[in-house]
């Protein structure tokens, strides 16, 4: 489901939405700005499209003082603007917490498909950390399932070697996702094996399989990615005879809130 811009605005005390030119040199980047990386021919082809048909969708700004602003969401508008040398562009003005910012920035690349992976992942990750929301409130805010928010979230705890060749895709995410349960110069190995040998994510599962020996026995290994697709956290699974240990953790009371109401 997509979340419209009044969904997301929490606050009844902020302003209505107004609509006005602003100078282009008086808005400044928003640090909640999700997309890291920008592809130069399609800001390109962006700049082509505004050269003929001017900007078909105003940015979302957020006034400071002294008649400055604050990108919320538009940045390769605002980007594509500049490489025109425009001197202002339509923007929609609106007074929203910090946390509505960062989350209306996230919606509208996700609803444009211009986040990769890594920087979905990130994004959820600061959501969760910074404004301490549950991935059930991340998934409502951002119009995704709870299963893909922990997912995502998951991917955040591989090492930036792994993270960096998901971002430049030379692997793919249901190849990489098997060796996020690894410590990470573990995850370093392999994935020098994913990328020379082009393993399936199939194959990588095995390999994780016999890395962990007696102790990742296939129905061990299926319970185990279960319980972290579900938490969205890394799982410890120990098996020896006829126990089994489990051991997780929970990074915030409204995720024990969750899990509690989830198995009670």
């Amino acid at each position: 489901m997509k979340r419209t811009l009044s969904d997301l605005i929490t606050n009844s005390d902020t302003k209505d939405l107004v609509i006005k030119n602003v100078n282009i040199d008086s808005i400044k980047e928003s640090p909640t700005q999700a997309r890291k990386k920008f592809d130069q021919k399609k800001l390109e082809e962006l700049r082509d499209s505004i050269s003929k048909n001017g900007i078909l969708q105003p940015l979302i700004v957020q006034k400071l003082e002294n008649n400055q602003y604050e990108l919320i969401a538009g940045e390769r508008r605002l980007r594509a603007s500049k490489m025109l040398k425009l001197e202002s562009v339509p923007c929609l003005i609106k007074d929203v917490s910090q946390r509505d910012a960062a989350v209306l920035g996230i919606v509208e690349n996700i609803q444009r498909s211009q986040l990769n992976s890594i920087e979905e992942a990130l994004a959820y990750k600061n959501l969760k950390e910074n404004y301490e929301l549950s991935n059930d409130e991340i998934g409502f805010l951002v119009g995704k399932s709870r299963p893909h928010i922990s997912n995502m979230l998951r991917i955040s705890n591989l090492s930036p070697n792994a993270q960096n060749a998901l971002s430049n895709e030379e692997v793919s995410f249901g190849q990489i996702k098997p060796i996020i349960v690894l410590e990470h110069s573990v995850q370093d190995k392999m994935l020098k094996d994913i990328i020379a040998l082009n393993l399936s994510s199939r194959d990588v599962e095995e390999k994780v399989r016999q890395l962990h020996g007696t102790n990742a026995d296939e129905e061990s290994f299926h319970y185990k990615n279960m319980l972290e697709n579900l938490l969205g956290t890394k799982v410890t699974f120990k098996k020896s005879k006829n126990k089994t240990k489990i051991s997780f953790t929970l990074n915030s009371k409204k995720d024990l809130d969750s899990f509690i109401k989830k198995i009670s």
